[in-house]
């Protein structure tokens, strides 16, 4: 009986059930982050974004996502069967929070889908808002991301909860 417990509760904290939901990513409240390396289908350059982070004090939970699409495709194949099935959808590559007042990171975003391809990678940053409730049961929606400077040199992004916190992200190029 032991045992049996112990592999359910094995497969709660890996499944993460009771963990805060969070709606699916809707690429049109985010904003779209390309590559300043044209992708020509050979190699796959990757550009580094220099990102600095500013959350107000107060309000709910905040976070910024960066997200990368991925298309379907099976990542381990053994001519016969594919064992690991990979759906298509966006995948977090990077993710910063509130409970951190002021980051500073390096993030890569590549130019290619994947190496030798000429589809340029989809990337998408958006603005997440932690809803009232307990923490651990709190759902996370999504907010629109707005764009308040478009410089050449450095894009500035923010958006705010509803309880007037605010979120604040530059990339320094």
């Amino acid at each position: 009986m032991i045992i049996v417990s112990s592999h359910f509760l094995a497969l709660f904290l890996i499944f993460g059930l009771g963990h805060p939901a969070r709606a699916p990513l809707d690429p049109v409240m985010g904003f779209q982050l390309h590559s300043r390396i044209p992708c020509t289908g050979y190699g796959a350059p990757e550009d580094l974004l220099r990102i600095q982070t500013t959350f107000s004090s107060g309000g709910t939970a905040r976070e910024f996502v960066v997200s990368r699409y991925h298309t379907e495709r099976c990542e381990v194949d053994v001519k016969i069967k594919c064992l690991h099935h990979e759906n298509p959808g966006w995948r977090n590559v990077w993710t910063t929070s509130s409970a951190e007042p002021a980051a500073h990171a390096l993030v890569p975003i590549g130019s290619c889908y994947e190496w030798g391809s000429s589809d340029p990678a989809q990337y998408v940053l958006s603005g997440w808002v932690q809803e009232a409730g307990p923490p651990a049961k709190a759902a996370w929606r999504q907010v629109p991301v707005k764009q308040v400077s478009a410089q050449p040199e450095v894009e500035v992004y923010e958006f705010a909860d509803p309880a007037s916190g605010t979120a604040r992200l530059e990339i320094k190029r």
